[in-house]
Formats: C-alpha cells, structure tokens, sequence
C-alpha cells in the first residue's frame, strides 16, 4: 500500500482529450475525490494535443473516444510516438466490443465509462503503477548484467507476477507472483514446473512461444491465456516473456498481470450491447407504431377536419347569397369573418399535412441545378410580383446534392417570404446568392422588408411561431419550420438576421457529398 500512498501524494499532470467541458469537470471531480492531487488541462484537437505533450509533459492522457475533429485512437498514436511511458485510458460514453479490443490491443492502458467513473481513480492507480513498473523493468534489465541480487530487489516493486524460469521450473518469483497465485510464500511456487500452473488445453501453445523465443532470443508480447492458482482455481491473465540469463544460465523471465477485472468489463460491455440492441428493437417497434398512428391521424385531418370547413364555408356563402339583403352590416361582418376564419383553417389543415409528409418522405438526394430551381420558384410565385416593382438580384448558383422535390419546398418558402414582407415598399430588393467551403454550400435569400426583432430571431423556425399579426401578414407559422425540417433532414443548418424596418437575410447549408 506504500506504493499507493506516494502515487496519490505526488503532484500529477493529467491531460485530457474532451470536447465537452462538463465531462472534464466531472472527470476533474472523481479524480479529487478519490484522493489525487493534480495539475489539468483539457484539448480537444490535434494541435492542442502536440502542444499539451511538448509543453504540459503530462503523468497520465485521459481521452474520449470520438470528438469531432479529432479522435481517441489518432491521439492513442501519437501518445505512443510523442510519450510513449505515459499511460493512456479511454474515458468515453460508449465503446462497442471490436472497439474496446482494438484500443486495448493498440496499447490503451484501460478505459472507463463515463456512467461509471467511479473505476476512474483505481484504474490511473493501475496505470501509475504499470507505467512506473515499465520504467523500473527498463532499470532492472540494464542492472541485471552486473547484479542478480538488485535485479530482485527492483522486481519486488512490481505490481504484476513476475518469474524466472530455468528448463521448464520456477527458480523464482517475486511478491505480486506468490499474490497472484493464491500462494502463501514464494517457497510454494518456486521448483514447481511451469506447466503445473498452466492449464493442459494451454500448455502446448505456451511451451511452443517459449521455445520460439530461447532460439530467436527476442521477447515475446502479451498475450491473454488461462493460467492456474495454488489450489487449481483458474484465472485470467496477460503474459509475455523475456530471455535472461539468470544465475549464469539461460532462463526465461514471465510477467504475468490479472486482467479479471478488464474481462469482467468486457462481458458487461457485451451484456450492454444485447440490452441496446433489444432496446432498439423494442424502440423501433414504437416508431413503426407511432407512425401508424400519425397516418392515421393525417387521413382523419385531411378528410373529418375538412368536411365541416367545407360545410361552414358553404352555408355562409348560402346565407350572403340568400339573406344578404336583410341582413345589417354588422351581421354581414360576422359572415365575412367565419368565412375568412374558415380558408384560414383550411391554409392552417394543408400547411401541417405538408409539415407533416416532410418527415416521412423519401430523402432521394440527385445533382441539382440551383440556378434553374431558384429561377422555376420565382416563376410560380410571379402572382406576387404582379403589379409590383420587385427588384431582383441573382447571383451565380452552384449545383448541390439535394432532394429536387425538397428544396423547392424551401425556396418557395423563403422567396415567397421575402416577396410577403416587401409588399409595402414602393421598390422591393431581393437578393439571392450562395457561398462555399469544402464541407458546404450557404444558399441566402436577402431582402429590404419590414425585418425582425434579432431577439426573437430563436422563434423564427418553430412551428406556430410569428413576429408579425395575422392583420398585417397572412401566414400559419409552419412554413419556415417546414424548411428547417427539410434542411436538417439533409445534414444541414438554418438561420436568420434581420433588423426591424431594415430587411431580413435567411440562409441556409447544404453539405457536400465528401461530408454527407
């Protein structure tokens, strides 16, 4: 436990590859609770991360698995270039089977759920020992040429079995050895031969790698076998192996560590994985359900829901064609006003069906020509421009990866919105253009109209939701949510400036096919 104590008592310098800053405070919190005193600091690219291994020198990496310029793995490398004795532990909110063991065997010391960082604190302990453990057997290989007796004392501080053995017997093993095989003194472990501590069915693949090595005398990687305690018990372990000449004889030295608890971990990822996955299905079957239910509801809008318009629409045209005469002005009033309520009812019944068939339609993305649809838009809309001195501008459109159907749904929207709010200016201006990066295409539509109050500019998009009465512009408050469910059904953003009296700009992004 001494070991312990001075590995929490130092001051460590913890680095963490994290994009979400509330995650590295919680990481922050565990750490302190369980006793470290530390130095932190949080990167979340590749730069930052280069510089913080220069500058910061790191005791231990903590890192996410996927962030979004820059990922666990890309950091795992050139932690292993850059600073290869510092240990390395996945802290993410989820790792897949395949991925824990691809980063476990690209030489992650360990990682953690972030549900669960409660195994935070033992498992750096765990990695300050391995590391310093690594540092130490460096020490103890160089002392080993000039003295047997310091290369005993170093592999005491080891915190994994390690043994020596001569022509197939145990001629000596250390501490965490005897610990590791239930034993209660090295007297018990040391003559016995070696495959009395393996199993039999893994005996045979053991000797072949040992023999392996005594004729190439090179050392030989970890590995994950069945190993035997005193009593017979089996138990998981990771072993490699190295030539030594021990005593003046070739020997072979064998590092065993316990990884039952990693084992462990990857069987309640595995029981995780098959509860997602029931999970899923079981969510996926209310999905289909839920969408039943929506169709059902959409034919009871658009049949039930119309029919009384219909019926109030007509018997109000009955009653000004047949009592008009004998009606006063103020019950002509009334009429007119159940009648325009009604066709607002009916715009409202169509506007939602639209809102609704969005999400459930086909995305089918081909090659459009952006120029050709803004110019067919302007053409269906010319009914607005009529008798009004509308000034265009439109500047070069590129072509983009869209559904056709979609985005003429959204222009219509947004040009029929700039013709709308311009209808009281004696020279309307409106303005169409793009811009583009390599990840997307910024499609704009400018104009001079009445403009909006920035402050509510977050209300723009949702559905029901105006800056301006029904008096002064007719509307239902689903068309510009209509666009940004089209827009992120593509993979892109929507957004608005606008300045009372001043004019309005709306954009929105189409990504590229290399970022789709």
């Amino acid at each position: 436990m001494a070991g312990d104590y001075r590995l929490i008592e130092q001051k460590l310098r913890i680095l963490m590859v994290e994009d979400e800053e509330h995650d590295a405070t919680l990481v922050q919190h565990t750490l302190k609770e369980g006793g470290f005193s530390f130095s932190f600091k949080r990167v979340d690219n590749e730069e930052g991360f280069l510089r913080a291994l220069g500058q910061f020198h790191p005791s231990v990496i903590l890192s996410d698995h996927g962030l979004p310029a820059f990922d666990g793995f890309t950091a795992l490398s050139l932690a292993q270039k850059e600073a290869p004795d510092v240990p390395f532990i996945f802290v993410t909110g989820s790792l897949g089977e395949e991925m824990t063991i691809k980063a476990l065997k690209s030489g992650a010391t360990d990682f953690i759920l972030k549900h669960r960082l409660g195994g935070l604190p033992p498992a750096v302990h765990r990695a300050l020992r391995q590391a310093e453990f690594r540092v130490l057997r460096r020490k103890a290989e160089e002392a080993l040429q000039s003295s047997e007796e310091r290369y005993r004392t170093l592999v005491e501080l080891s915190p994994d079995a390690l043994f020596v053995q001569i022509d197939e017997k145990i001629v000596f093993i250390n501490s965490a050895g005897v610990k590791l095989f239930g034993a209660a003194a090295p007297e018990e472990i040391v003559g016995k031969e070696l495959r009395e501590l393996v199993p039999r069915d893994s005996w045979k693949s053991l000797q072949q790698r040992l023999r392996r090595m005594r004729d190439e005398g090179k050392p030989l990687p970890f590995v994950e076998q069945k190993w035997l305690k005193h009593d017979g018990t089996r138990l998981d372990v990771e072993v490699a192996a190295a030539p030594l000449i021990f005593e003046g004889q070739a020997a072979a030295q064998v590092i065993a560590h316990d990884v039952t608890d990693r084992k462990r971990a990857e069987e309640e990822i595995r029981r995780l994985n098959v509860d997602l996955e029931r999970r899923v299905t079981a969510r996926t079957a209310e999905l289909e359900e839920a969408n039943k239910e929506l169709e059902a509801f959409s034919y009871s809008v658009s049949h039930d829901l119309r029919a009384p318009l219909r019926h109030i629409e007509g018997f109000v045209e009955i009653l000004r064609t047949s009592k008009s005469p004998g009606l006063d002005q103020e019950s002509q009033r009334h009429l007119a006003t159940i009648a325009s309520s009604a066709r607002q009812m009916g715009r409202l019944i169509d506007d939602l069906l639209a809102f609704s068939r969005t999400a459930r339609a086909e995305l089918r993305k081909t090659k459009v020509n952006l120029a050709t649809l803004v110019h067919a838009t302007i053409s269906d809309l010319r009914g607005e421009a009529d008798k009004r001195n509308v000034q265009w501008r439109i500047h070069e459109l590129p072509n983009v990866e869209a559904d056709q159907s979609l985005l003429r749904q959204v222009l219509f929207n947004l040009i029929g919105n700039a013709l709308k709010y311009t209808r009281d200016r004696k020279a309307a201006r409106i303005e169409i253009g793009a811009t583009s990066d390599e990840a997307e295409t910024v499609i704009y539509i400018r104009d001079n109209g009445v403009g909006f109050d920035m402050r509510y500019a977050p209300k723009l998009f949702g559905v029901f939701q105006r800056l301006h009465r029904s008096t002064e512009f007719e509307g239902t408050g689903v068309g510009l949510a209509n666009v940004r469910r089209i827009i992120s059904r593509h993979g892109g953003r929507t957004w608005a400036e606008g300045e009372i009296n001043k004019g309005a700009t709306f954009y929105f992004s189409l990504p590229k096919r290399s970022s789709s």
